[in-house]
């Protein structure tokens, strides 16, 4: 029976405390006929060093593995495209470079995937922590619309990192990450893959450890106000696509409230309390997304009040409410 190729591909960004572990459970896969694709997005520490002294305990992969260095940072949306345009494999699949898999999990998805003609399998995942694992289910079905409401409404995983794909769907969809848009980025690409075919299987099993103590990792790291608004203005940008392109394709019906409450969700990562001029800039932005303040059940009612306030530009009593809470505290 044929061993079909799997294509892995793995950015790093300064992952020193991490990648020994994630290497090492890449490389211990069951599954023999791996390609390997790690992407140095230039590390500033030495996890490429860490990354090459690890390949050397695993000579039996070492023909399979590439590792491209970029030039210059290019971000994980631009990597994970360097990767796609440099895979062979039958299948793609992805991991971050602080995580890591149980050993039969690309011998488990491959087998699932093949079992029938799917385009895109996806399963349960831990998040790991530094004491004990929390198992996340993932039990969403099979239904691509489905699957879409659970990811715009973050109950399902929109990351890359617990799935397998078909590469020939990949290439025949024609979705790419959106250079220079790096928060979530996965779950924009997700979406559109999703909406491009209904050949979708779910197992409901957990080979997929995300490390949830990585402190530098980049949500994590979104300190000062300019970091803050650049993430922000990437996940507003993912989003856009991934609604764009959900209306051209006719869902919008259908997904109209989960839309327009993950828009809602997005352009409030633009509020400052430092920055005043962040303010008009919620405004401007998914104006339509205004119409579920009320409705959406993710954030507070005294949060309502406060963006119902910025909706009607009232920004001296949104100021107000804002320093009387801050008081209250």
């Amino acid at each position: 029976m044929e061993i079909k190729l799997v294509t892995y591909i793995i950015p790093i960004y300064n992952a020193s405390d991490y990648i020994v572990k994630s290497v090492r459970s890449l490389l211990e896969q069951s599954y023999r006929n791996i390609e390997y694709i790690f992407i140095n997005d230039c590390s500033l520490d030495d996890s490429e060093i860490k990354l090459r002294r690890t390949i050397e305990e695993f000579p039996e992969r070492y023909d399979n593995i590439k590792i491209i260095t970029n030039e210059q940072n290019l971000g994980s949306a631009t990597s994970r495209n360097i990767g796609l345009d440099t895979a062979q494999g039958e299948y793609v699949m992805f991991a971050d470079s602080d995580d890591w898999i149980s050993m039969d999990y690309v011998e488990s998805m491959v087998r699932q995937i093949d079992s029938g003609s799917y385009d895109i399998v996806y399963c349960d995942y831990f998040e790991s922590y530094n004491n004990h694992d929390n198992r996340i289910s993932q039990a969403y079905g099979q239904d691509n619309i489905e699957c879409i409401r659970a990811m715009l409404g973050r109950g399902m995983h929109g990351s890359t990192c617990n799935k397998i794909y078909r590469r020939s769907f990949l290439l025949a969809s024609k979705q790419r990450f959106i250079d220079g848009a790096d928060l979530f980025e996965d779950v924009s690409w997700n979406i559109r893959l999703f909406v491009c075919t209904t050949q979708i299987s779910y197992l409901s099993q957990a080979f997929y450890h995300y490390v949830q103590y990585n402190n530098n990792s980049i949500i994590k790291s979104m300190s000062s106000t300019e970091k803050k608004r650049n993430r922000a203005l990437q996940r507003i940008e993912n989003v856009r696509v991934a609604c764009d392109y959900l209306i051209a394709l006719g869902f919008e019906e259908k997904l109209s409230k989960e839309m327009k409450e993950w828009k809602l969700m997005a352009k409030n990562d633009l509020i400052d309390e430092e920055d005043d001029s962040s303010l008009r800039s919620w405004i401007k932005t998914f104006p339509e997304a205004d119409t579920v303040i009320i409705k959406c059940n993710k954030i507070t009612w005294n949060y309502k009040f406060l963006l119902l306030l910025l909706h009607y530009k009232l920004f001296w009593l949104y100021n107000l409410h804002r320093t009387i809470m801050r008081k209250l505290r």
